[in-house]
């Protein structure tokens, strides 16, 4: 599997997803991920590496495509990107006539397979 890259979406509300209810995307391994249980006394959920939406299928990312999921941690996912993610929902559902630019940019580290980091930028209009 290939590392991911730089991924864009321009969204507005009626693009947003409000509920949770997703496919599944739990056949798609992207580059780096390892499915294994640990004791939830050290790992919260179990789970140690999620796959990522890189743009959030919340705000209006494809839910179920390779192209669009990376690995990441559980800290990564739920403290790091989601907080972005957040704040430009709230954005839109405050603001319905308008639309954002939305881009993801993942870093990998050397040879890495999971990004260190991700860049975010969005462009209000």
């Amino acid at each position: 599997m290939e590392k991911c890259g730089i991924a864009m979406i321009k969204t507005c509300f009626n693009k947003a997803n409000e509920d949770e209810v997703k496919d599944d995307y739990s056949s798609i391994n992207p580059s780096g991920f390892i499915q294994k249980k640990y004791d939830t006394k050290i790992v919260p959920g179990g789970y140690l590496y999620h796959r990522c939406h890189i743009i959030a299928w919340k705000l209006g990312g494809k839910d179920v495509d390779e192209r669009n999921l990376m690995t990441g941690t559980q800290s990564f996912n739920v403290n790091g990107m989601k907080q972005f993610e957040d704040k430009v929902y709230d954005y839109l559902k405050q603001n319905q006539s308008n639309h954002v630019m939305y881009r993801v940019t993942p870093y990998f580290a050397d040879n890495n397979e999971l990004a260190t980091r991700c860049k975010y930028r969005s462009l209000l209009y």
